[in-house]
């Protein structure tokens, strides 16, 4: 994506507001326009001047009136459409800076799990973050300086012809050799900056890689390695950035040479010229002005090309994450079923993350409304798989699964996911109040329907014990609390939801055996009328499901009761020894 495509497309990023862009663009070319006036009036009026002086006129106002109104006119259209152009750049840059940014955490928040989980939330927030302040950085300047600056570059140049050709090749010849200069240097920075920018990422990555653990940082007394891994990165970021700055300042360099050049050229070809009586002393200080219009232009040309040249790789990582497709997206036809009654059923389901070992196969099992279904097997043995496919993590390679006799892929994303709620077995918690957190669940509850929520999943009691209540802050990621206590607000939480289908993927593992018991007996009475999936390695939970599905390698390789899977003797009953079943616990005898 070269300079000019990406250029392009910040500009197609206005939307909806291309009018006023149109608009705006068209008061740059005008104002432009009314720029060259001012030292053609003023050539103008030093020849009359001149003339009268040659005459003897003692009074030249008839042709000097003129010019002064003309030139009175043109300044103030300059003033007022000069303050027109900034106050109305500076609101269509400010309202789709916001618009963009917003638009750009909504398509992420929809990107898949898979995109999160090999892109690091610190990069991500960086890369959004610059990316949408350069866009208005880029929007401002466009219609401030940019476009103006090309506008009277394409027009002065060829207009100067008209006015005296000889001195009109000397000044495209002089802009030539600046402009051809300057794309040297362009091509050899691009490349270096390329390289800054991902020092920059990285250096975004490692610092709340390390504030997003700074427990483990300080508790393994690495706050001096971390810190030193930082200064490790700006140091590579200085030592790619240096090179990129001694190119700049070489521009820098060229460009106050050039106003020198081009003014001392245009005075001693000017000279040479008057004295040939090929041209007037008007047409020489015309060209002079004209000189510093187009250095000023060139000048505000080559700050739009460094600064491409700095933020194009900025752009090319926003336009990569705003360019990601969503491997879930809702089809054409997809419907909202509305509350769903709850009938799970899987056919034939496999899943593969790298499309070489299934995570999942040939999944085949159906679960009716009001069951509990356990899932229980070794790590890694695509339990917990299984269900992120259920409230579509991911969708199979092959075979479907149906809730209702509906295909899951013909439901509208969030209408599958309002009927299903999730207890995680990482509490997933905001760093908002303890209510906006339960809220997630049901953004309409009720304060009383909160505290009921609470109370049942035994949660009440240390929400009251703090002075704030449901208003307290949980902290980043629910620091504030025990593990104990996030927890038991997750199940808050989806009790909140109510909804007919419920996973709970080891939803008790961090209580205590007293609050588990007081959990697992408000588990019973929600659970009631659900189609409910627990991931456990607990006895008390697996004990009252339904029905167990015993997963191995991805598969199911036997299912039943606790008590049938027991009396099988085969691999439920070897795992029901070794993880659920206490000392004083007697497995039924095989028959």
């Amino acid at each position: 994506m070269n300079f000019l495509r990406i250029y392009g497309r910040v500009l197609e990023m206005l939307g909806p507001d291309r009018r006023l862009g149109w608009f705006l663009a068209f008061a740059n070319v005008a104002l432009a326009m009314a720029q060259f006036a001012e030292p053609i009036l003023f050539g103008r009026v030093v020849d009359t001047l001149g003339t009268a002086q040659a005459k003897g006129a003692a009074n030249a106002w008839a042709e000097l009136w003129p010019l002064l109104a003309a030139w009175v006119a043109f300044g103030l259209f300059t003033i007022v459409c000069g303050t027109l152009v900034a106050l109305y750049a500076d609101r269509l840059a400010h309202r789709r800076r916001h618009v963009v940014m917003t638009a750009c955490f909504e398509h992420v928040f929809q990107l898949p799990l898979a995109f999160h989980g090999e892109t690091h939330s610190g990069r991500l927030m960086k890369i959004i973050l610059q990316g949408t302040d350069t866009l208005w950085g880029l929007w401002l300047s466009f219609f401030r300086e940019h476009l103006a600056s090309f506008v009277s570059l394409l027009v002065l140049l060829p207009l100067s012809l008209f006015i005296n050709w000889r001195l009109a090749m000397l000044l495209i010849v002089l802009c030539g050799v600046f402009a051809f200069l300057t794309t040297l240097i362009l091509r050899k920075t691009e490349s270096l900056q390329r390289s800054i920018e991902g020092h920059y990422s990285d250096f975004a990555e490692r610092a709340s890689d390390a504030l997003g653990n700074i427990a483990l940082v300080q508790s393994f007394a690495r706050v001096e390695t971390e810190v030193t891994a930082l200064k490790n990165v700006s140091a590579q970021l200085l030592a790619a950035q240096f090179p990129v700055l001694s190119w700049w300042a070489v521009v820098a360099v060229l460009t106050r040479a050039s106003t020198t050049l081009t003014v001392l050229s245009i005075i001693l070809l000017g000279t040479w010229l008057f004295l040939q009586g090929l041209v007037s002393i008007g047409e020489i200080v015309t060209f002079m002005a004209f000189a510093g219009m187009v250095i000023g232009r060139l000048e505000q040309t080559v700050s739009f090309a460094n600064r491409m040249s700095m933020e194009a790789a900025r752009l090319r990582e926003f336009f990569d994450v705003l360019d990601a497709v969503p491997a879930l997206r809702d089809r054409p036809d997809a419907v909202d079923p509305g509350r769903l009654i709850g009938r799970v059923e899987f056919k034939d389901v496999s899943f593969s993350y790298d499309g070489i070992r299934s995570a999942v196969a040939d999944l085949n099992f159906t679960a009716l409304p009001g069951e509990t279904i356990a899932l229980v097997g070794a790590t890694g043995a695509g339990k917990s798989t299984a269900l992120a496919l259920l409230h579509r993590a991911f969708d199979p390679q092959s075979g479907c699964i149906m809730i209702d006799d509906m295909d899951i892929r013909g439901l509208k994303l969030a209408s599958l996911r309002r009927n299903i709620g999730v207890v995680f077995q990482e509490t997933l918690l905001f760093n908002r109040s303890i209510a906006d957190n339960l809220l997630v669940g049901n953004p309409a509850a009720t304060a009383a329907e909160m505290r009921d929520a609470a109370a049942r999943a035994q949660a009440l009691e240390f929400i009251e014990r703090n002075d704030e209540g449901f208003d307290a802050r949980v902290g980043e990621r629910g620091r504030s609390l025990s593990g104990g206590e996030r927890q038991r607000l997750s199940i808050a939480r989806a009790f909140l939801k109510n909804p007919p289908i419920l996973i709970l993927d080891e939803a008790t593992s961090a209580l205590d055996a007293a609050t588990e018991s007081k959990v697992l007996a408000a588990l019973d009475e929600v659970m009631k009328n659900r189609t409910t999936f627990v991931i456990a390695h607990r006895f008390a939970t697996v004990r009252k499901a339904t029905r167990i599905l015993v997963f191995e390698g991805g598969r199911v390789v036997e299912t039943g009761s606790f008590d049938e899977l027991v009396k099988l003797g085969g691999r439920f009953a070897m795992l029901a020894k070794a993880q659920f079943m206490t000392a004083d616990t007697k497995l039924p005898v095989a028959n």
